[in-house]
C-alpha cells in the first residue's frame, strides 16, 4: 500500500517528541517534569508554554496558543500543512518524498516542464556571464541586486537561438524531434523557412522566439515555470513586452505571479497586494513588502482569487495610477466582493505605478499609504456623487440607483445595506432605512445573474494546500439532475472522508457519469488529508458554497455533513463501507441501463431487434440476481 500524507503526519505524531520540535525553533527550560518555553506567539518574557510529551501538545497559558507539533510549526514558521510536513520531516531524517503520489504525466506536459526549466538555466546562465550590457544595466537601473535577480531568475535571451541550440543538442533524434515540436507547440521557439531563419541560428529550421529581451520566469501558484515575459532592449523592438503564447502548460488568468514567493509572507501579514506588473511585483518584493503578487494580463481567473482568498481577505490594491489601472481595479474589485472581500485602494499619486513610487518615494511612505488606504467601494460610491447634489427626486433616485449596482455583488449582507443607508441620506432623501433597503432588493430581484463560471479544481480554492497540479486541464460545466447513484456516493465520501483514502475509490468513480460530481470528489480526495479534522466541516463547506455547483450536490454536501462525526472508522468497518457502496453503485448502474433497453423494446421494428434486447435484458437481471446475493453474503 502506498504511503501518503496522512501517513507522515501520523509517524510524525508518534514518533518525534513534540519538545525536538519545538525545540528545533525554541529554547527549552526543565522544571520537574514540566518542559517550558518563552512562547513566540504574544509578548512573552518568562516562560508561559507548556510542551507535554506525554499529551503531544504545546499551550501557553497567557495568550492561549496551543495545538500539536506540526500546528507549532505551521503557526511559528507561517507554512502551510504540507510545506510544514516537509520541513518536520527534513530536519528529523524523514524522506518526505515517499509520502507524495507521483502522478502520471502526458509525455507532452513532462517535456513541457523539464524544457521550460532548462531554458529558465540557459537565460539566467547567460544573464550572469557579464557578457550582455543590456541586462546589466537594467538591473541596475532598476534598483535590483543580484540576490532579487537570483529570487526571480531574471535571465537574458541573447540575439542567437540559445534554446533552439540546447534542444538541437539532444543526441537522440527521436527525443530532440519531439522536444522541438512541443517546444513550438508552447511558443518557445517557432519554424522559419531556411532561407528566412535569423542570422546566428544553428538551426535553418527553427529559431528562438525571446531574441534581446530581459526574461522573467513565470511559475504557476506551485512554482514550476510555465512561460515567460520578455522585455525588449532596444526601441525598434516591435513588443516592449512579449508573453509565452497561451498554451496546455500556460493560462494568464489561472496565474497570480510570485504567488508561490508570496505565499509565506501574505500568511504572516494576513494582506496581499495585488500590482499588475512583473516589475512593480519584483520591485515592491524587493523593498520588503513580499506579500505582493501581480494579475497577469486584464484578467484575474477565479481559481487565482479563490487561492488568495483561501490565505487572507485584506487585499489592497496598488494599481497603475491612471483610467486603465482604475478600470482594471473596477473589475478586480467586482470580482472580490462576489466572494466576501472588499479590496482597500492604495493611492500611489503622484507617481504612474508602484515600480516608480517606492523607488521615487521610498518603503516608508507607501507603508504608510497602506496603512491609510480606503475600501475601494467606497471611493466608486464617493465617485458616482455630483460635485452638487441635485433638488430634483428623479435625479436623486438615479444616483442611489447607481449605488445600487455599485454594491450589487456584495448582496444584501449589512456591507451593502449599511453604505446605501448613508448615500440616500446624503443625497437628501428622506425615506427611511428599510424603505431604502427595500427598493434595493427589488433592484436586485431585476439584475440578471452572471452566467455560470466554469468548475475548477477544488484545491486551487483551498490555500493551505499547496499539491501540485497533475496538469493544467480545460475546466469542465457543470450537470445538473444527479442520479442517485451518485448522491448516495457523494454523501457516503462526504460523511466518511477516511474513505477517499482507498485505492478503491477510483473503481467507484468509474459508475460516475456526470462531471461536477466526479471532480468534486477528486478535489476532497486531494485535500482531505492537508486539512485537520477540526477544520474539515468549514473547508468543505467553504469550498461548496464559494464553487459554482449545482443546488442538489450542494445540498447533498450539507445533508453529509449534518451526520459527519470527528471520529475514524477501522479498516474492516471502511472496507465493508466501500463494498457496500460498490454494490449499490453497480446495481443502480443496471438497474438505469436495464430501463432504457426495456424502452427500446417498444421502438423495435423486428423480431431480430427485440430478440437483441431480451438477451441483453436477461443478461442485467443475471448480474442483478448475482448483486443482490453479495448483499446478502
Amino acid at each position: 500500500m502506498s504511503l501518503t500524507l496522512a501517513d507522515l503526519k501520523q509517524k510524525i505524531m508518534d514518533e518525534i517528541p513534540i519538545t525536538s520540535i519545538v525545540g528545533d525553533y525554541l529554547s527549552l527550560t526543565r522544571r520537574g517534569t514540566s518542559t517550558l518555553s518563552v512562547c513566540p506567539f504574544h509578548d512573552d518574557h518568562s516562560p508561559s508554554m507548556n510542551i507535554s510529551d506525554e499529551r503531544r501538545y504545546y499551550k501557553c497559558f497567557a495568550c492561549g496558543a496551543g495545538g500539536n507539533g506540526i500546528d507549532f510549526v505551521m503557526n511559528y514558521k507561517s507554512l502551510d500543512f504540507v510545506e510544514a510536513l516537509k520541513e518536520i520531516s527534513e530536519k528529523h531524517g524523514i524522506a518526505f518524498d515517499d509520502y507524495i503520489t507521483k502522478k502520471n504525466k502526458p509525455p507532452k506536459v513532462e517535456m513541457a516542464e523539464k524544457i521550460l526549466e532548462k531554458s529558465t538555466l540557459v537565460y539566467r546562465k547567460l544573464s550572469g556571464t557579464g557578457h550582455f550590457k543590456p541586462f546589466n544595466e537594467f538591473i541596475k537601473n532598476r534598483g535590483l541586486n543580484e540576490k532579487v535577480a537570483e529570487v526571480f531568475k531574471l535571465g537574458f535571451a541573447p540575439n542567437t537561438s540559445s534554446v533552439t541550440d540546447y534542444l538541437n543538442s539532444i543526441k537522440n533524434e527521436k527525443d530532440r524531434n519531439f522536444a522541438l515540436s512541443v517546444a513550438v507547440e508552447i511558443g518557445l521557439i517557432r519554424i522559419s523557412d531556411p532561407e528566412k531563419a535569423p542570422a546566428g541560428s544553428k538551426s535553418k529550421s527553427h529559431y528562438d522566439t525571446f531574441r534581446d529581451r530581459i526574461i522573467f520566469p513565470i511559475w504557476d501558484h506551485y512554482g514550476h515555470v510555465v512561460g515567460f515575459q520578455s522585455r525588449a532592449i532596444h526601441d525598434y523592438q516591435k513588443a516592449k513586452y512579449m508573453h509565452s503564447k497561451e498554451s496546455f502548460v500556460f493560462k494568464k488568468p489561472n496565474i497570480l505571479y510570485g504567488l508561490h514567493l508570496a505565499k509565506k509572507a501574505i500568511r504572516a501579514k494576513d494582506a496581499v497586494i495585488l500590482v499588475e506588473g512583473n516589475m512593480d511585483m519584483i520591485s515592491l518584493y524587493a523593498k520588503g513588502f513580499e506579500n505582493t503578487v501581480a494579475v497577469m494580463g486584464t484578467a484575474m481567473g477565479e481559481s487565482s482569487l479563490k487561492a488568495v482568498k483561501g490565505i487572507t481577505k485584506n487585499f489592497y490594491f496598488a494599481l497603475d495610477n491612471d483610467s486603465a489601472g482604475f478600470k482594471a481595479a473596477t473589475r478586480f474589485n467586482e470580482q472580490c466582493m462576489r466572494v466576501d472581500v472588499l479590496p482597500k485602494f492604495v493611492d500611489i499619486s503622484p507617481e504612474k505605478d508602484p515600480d516608480d513610487f517606492v523607488q521615487k518615494v521610498g518603503g516608508l511612505e507607501f507603508q504608510k499609504r497602506i496603512d491609510e488606504a480606503t475600501p475601494f467601494i467606497d471611493i466608486l460610491l464617493e465617485r458616482s456623487l455630483p460635485e452638487t447634489i441635485p433638488e430634483i427626486l428623479d435625479q436623486k433616485l438615479k444616483i442611489l440607483e447607481n449605488c445600487f449596482e455599485i454594491v450589487a455583488p456584495l448582496g444584501t449582507g449589512l456591507s451593502a445595506t449599511e453604505r446605501l443607508v448613508k448615500m440616500a441620506k446624503s443625497i437628501g432623501l428622506k425615506s427611511d432605512s428599510s424603505q431604502i433597503i427595500e427598493s434595493y432588493k427589488d433592484f436586485l430581484s431585476g439584475v440578471k445573474e452572471p452566467p455560470p463560471q466554469k468548475v475548477e479544481e477544488i484545491q486551487e480554492v483551498v490555500s493551505e494546500i499547496e499539491t501540485p497540479p497533475e496538469y493544467y486541464e480545460e475546466p469542465v460545466q457543470i450537470e445538473n439532475n444527479l442520479h442517485p447513484v451518485e448522491v448516495r456516493l457523494l454523501k457516503g465520501l462526504v460523511q466518511h472522508p477516511e474513505c477517499l483514502e482507498r485505492d478503491e475509490i477510483s473503481e467507484l468513480l468509474d459508475f460516475v457519469t456526470t462531471n461536477e460530481v466526479k471532480e468534486y470528489i477528486l478535489g476532497l480526495k486531494e485535500i482531505i488529508y492537508e486539512i485537520d479534522e477540526s477544520e474539515y466541516s468549514s473547508v468543505v463547506s467553504r469550498i461548496t458554497s464559494q464553487g459554482h455547483y449545482s443546488k442538489e450536490l450542494s445540498q447533498s454536501v450539507y445533508e453529509a455533513l449534518k451526520k459527519h462525526q470527528p471520529s475514524i472508522l477501522n479498516d474492516k468497518i471502511i472496507e465493508k463501507l466501500l463494498s457496500d457502496l460498490k454494490v449499490k453503485l453497480q446495481e443502480d448502474s443496471l438497474k438505469t441501463k436495464r430501463a432504457l433497453i426495456k424502452n427500446q423494446t417498444s421502438n423495435c421494428t423486428t423480431e431480430e431487434e427485440l430478440n437483441d434486447l431480451m438477451r441483453q435484458l436477461m443478461k442485467i437481471d443475471k448480474e442483478l440476481s448475482g448483486l443482490r446475493s453479495q448483499k446478502n453474503i
